[in-house]
Formats: structure tokens, sequence, C-alpha cells
């Protein structure tokens, strides 16, 4: 089928309302980051993942309609979300600390609804978060930071697994290395309360407009958040 901007990327690049089409969703093809070897059980589990995290409904996710993999690939079709991001809200000095609150408060309790279904979303950031022309926040993307995140096989943990995540991903992943938990800059394993902190990161930069952790390069920002 047509493929559509991802409603967050318009967002954020001009503030303006995501685009409708006319069955009201966002149909996107995911680029698999894997290698050939590992493909099929990489989408396997992704696949596996995002469907869980299709089956989790709440106002504050937005919904999934449909995981599979066709003849171009993996794709996903989710609501497509009218509104700012929080990143374009931030940028344009449009939050007081009532709204960051209630934003905050509203993606709270839909990371709630997940993490009780054992799903974390590792990639809580102001991009992943639209809130809809009426005030309601929706989290963008539940069920693809899995699929996105870097793919070292048997990467190590610390200083050496920070190094190798900043050289390789450090065009990709820029703007989420910021929202790091300490354990995902370490390259440990995640749960429910990773996503929590990066929530908190996001509260503190619509509050404050500026970052708690921040470094001049990708490492110095990973090791800031790991060790800080």
């Amino acid at each position: 089928g047509q493929q559509h901007q991802p409603a967050q990327d318009q967002a954020e690049c001009d503030g303006a309302p995501a685009r409708k089409d006319r069955q009201s969703a966002e149909l996107r093809a995911l680029e698999d980051r894997g290698s050939q070897d590992r493909d099929q059980d990489r989408k396997n589990r992704f696949l596996q993942e995002a469907r869980a995290a299709a089956a989790v409904t709440h106002p504050a996710i937005a919904q999934v309609y449909d995981v599979d993999e066709g003849p171009e690939g993996l794709f996903i079709a989710m609501e497509l979300v009218e509104g700012k991001t929080v990143k374009a809200l931030i940028q344009g000095r449009e939050l007081d600390l009532l709204g960051a609150l209630e934003i905050a408060t509203q993606v709270g309790g839909g990371l709630q609804k997940a993490h009780e279904a054992g799903i974390v979303h590792r990639d809580i950031k102001p991009e992943n978060v639209v809130v809809t022309p009426d005030g309601h926040a929706k989290i963008l993307d539940f069920g693809l930071a899995k699929l996105l995140e870097p793919t070292a096989p048997e990467a190590p943990e610390g200083i050496s697994h920070m190094e190798t995540l900043a050289k390789t991903q450090a065009g990709f992943v820029l703007g989420t290395l910021r929202y790091m938990s300490p354990e995902q800059a370490r390259g440990q394993a995640v749960d429910h309360r990773s996503d929590i902190f990066s929530l908190g990161i996001v509260l503190y930069e619509m509050v404050t407009g500026q970052l708690p952790f921040s470094g001049t390069t990708a490492l110095d920002t990973l090791h800031a958040i790991a060790f800080e």
C-alpha cells in the first residue's frame, strides 16, 4: 500500500498537525538492522513482541492495528495521531508546568498499562509522544524499539559497550541516547524501570527546557548517564 510520512516526523519538522489519510492509519515499512544470518530470528522475535504490544490498549498509547511481514519486508499499521510531538512543544516553548505534569501523568498511565502486560517501550523520548489538539498525550512506536536497537552480538558491558554504541549508532540514535537509562547506556538488560527513568528525563526537559545529561559527543552523553 501507499506509504505515508510518519506523523511524528512531520510534526517534528514543522509543528503542523499530522496529516490524515482515508484510513486514518499510518503504514510504515521497517528496516531491520540485523545481519543476514540473524535476520529471520530477529524478525520473529520482533513480530512476537510487536503483536504483544498491539494487544495493549490505553488512551495514552497509539493503537497498533497490524504488524506483519510482506514481500517488501516488515510493516506496521498504527493509529495516525494528529497533533504535535512533545519535542515540537518544547522547542516552541508551549508548555507550562501544569501542562508538562499533565502530559507526564498521561504517559505514565500508558506505560503502567504496558508494563503490567510485560511490555517495555525502551525508547521514551519527546519525539515519541504526540499531544492531540484536545490535550491527549499518545505514546508512539510501542513494540518498535527492540527491532531498532543496536545489534552488536556479545557486546561487552560498561565502557566498551558505550564506545561501540557511540561509534556505530551516533547518527541513528543521537536523539535516543539523551533519554537512555543508565542500564541501557551500560548495555545491561532493561525492564519497566528504564521507561520510568526516560520519562523522568522527558519531564525534566519539558519543565526546564534543558536536558539533565548531555555531553559534547555521544560517548560523553552515555558516560554522563551511566556514571554521573
